[in-house]
């Protein structure tokens, strides 16, 4: 089995807006192509919402969702803030997380994944999958309650709950006679 069936797809998932984050094991000078109905930049609450039919795309990596929230952390002091100036406040401020949520769907190549939210938090560059998350690469799949993916680690955890026990299927690609 591979490392983690799903290493390339969380891990574009994780940097898929965090333009400043480099892009593990892949190209971080790819630009992120963003769509969606609207979009929403407000200084006082530090997020950029994008909403409606959100589509971003860095590289082979899709991703798509009803919302899509980045919550920035301001690197100076709100009394320095411009208001007025967009551009220099994205600039003076690092990225806290990303947050898709309502019909959340991913793609990288064979590796597909939904759920109803999911949770990039850039400090401990970590992923979480909530509301009937589930993984796929080519037959293989895993489902749970929660799914929690450490980046740095390569390591998983998924939750099971009440409702929804953990549940993985994994097939061999192992052709006889290769």
């Amino acid at each position: 089995m591979k490392k983690f069936l799903f290493t390339l797809l969380i891990c574009a998932f994780c940097t898929t807006l965090a333009t400043a984050a480099p892009l593990p094991g892949g190209d971080s000078s790819l630009p992120v192509d963003v769509t969606a109905d609207n979009m929403v930049y407000n200084a006082d609450k530090n997020t950029v919402v994008f909403q409606g039919r959100v589509e971003a795309v860095r590289g082979e990596f899709k991703m798509w969702s009803d919302t899509l929230t980045l919550y920035l952390k301001s690197r100076a002091d709100s009394s320095q803030k411009t208001k007025n100036s967009t551009t220099q406040a994205m600039q003076g401020s690092d990225l806290d997380r990303i947050v898709a949520e309502r019909n959340v769907r991913f793609q990288n190549g064979t590796q597909t994944g939904s759920s109803q939210k999911a949770t990039y938090y850039s400090a401990k560059n970590l992923l979480v999958l909530e509301g009937d998350p589930i993984l796929h690469d080519g037959d293989n799949s895993i489902r749970g309650n929660v799914i929690r993916y450490f980046v740095d680690e390569n390591r998983s955890v998924v939750e099971g709950g009440p409702k929804q026990r953990v549940h993985a299927v994994f097939s061999s690609n192992d052709k006889k006679g290769k």
